[in-house]
């Protein structure tokens, strides 16, 4: 079974759709004005946005995030430059965590966003098959 749809509350489908395309390259293949916009990335997930409701801004537990994982760490640099560019809010700057180089930034509705990918030899190297 693959996991390929997701769906979060927000207050501002406009503002949450516009924030995922600029900064993350979804781009979004339905939207329902003010209730719901479903966003897509290369590989075809299903990320949907939505406030059905009219309701106010959702309360996330402290724990919860999404996240974006790259297939090297120049991918995750390039995406903490646009993103620090555009002014949005850094919760963990870049830095190593783990086996990885990541950062987490704040998306409307103070929904954390993790970006991060497997930090190794072959991936840290951004001049690496370079002759």
């Amino acid at each position: 079974m693959i996991l390929n749809h997701i769906d979060l509350q927000v207050s501002d489908i406009d503002t949450a759709t516009k924030f995922f395309e600029t900064l993350f390259g979804l781009h979004c293949t339905y939207r329902r004005e003010g209730q719901i916009a479903l966003l897509a990335d290369s590989s075809g997930m299903q990320f949907g946005l939505s406030n059905l409701h009219n309701s106010p801004p959702p309360v996330y537990p402290p724990d919860f995030h999404i996240g974006f994982v790259q297939q090297n760490v120049q991918q995750v640099r390039e995406i903490y430059e646009r993103v620090k560019a555009a002014g949005v809010e850094i919760k963990f700057e870049l830095q190593d965590a783990g086996p990885n180089l990541a950062f987490v930034c704040v998306a409307p509705d103070s929904i954390p966003v993790e970006v991060r990918a497997p930090r190794d030899a072959q991936n840290d190297n951004p001049h690496h098959g370079v002759v």
